[in-house]
């Protein structure tokens, strides 16, 4: 039941920082290293805020952002 919340919580952080209209690119990085790197990104820049229906999780943008700029990766074109 743990790792079915984490997957959600993942694709619902993952939803919020897919609408900035670019992806996160870096020569010779495979899928999966690529979605590691950012469920972990996520991970670090996510914190819990207090809510009117309970705590909800947030993404501090500038945060993720540092962290996947810090492992190599750059923003790029949206792929819409």
């Amino acid at each position: 039941m743990r790792t079915r919340s984490t997957l959600l919580l993942a694709l619902v952080l993952l939803a919020g920082c897919g609408s900035s209209g670019g992806t996160w690119t870096k020569a010779g990085v495979t899928e999966p290293e690529q979605k590691r790197d950012t469920l972990d990104c996520l991970g670090q820049a996510r914190t819990m805020v207090a809510g009117r229906d309970g705590p909800r999780p947030v993404v501090d943008q500038d945060r993720y952002r540092g962290c996947m700029a810090n492992r190599g990766y750059t923003m790029g074109p949206g792929t819409q």
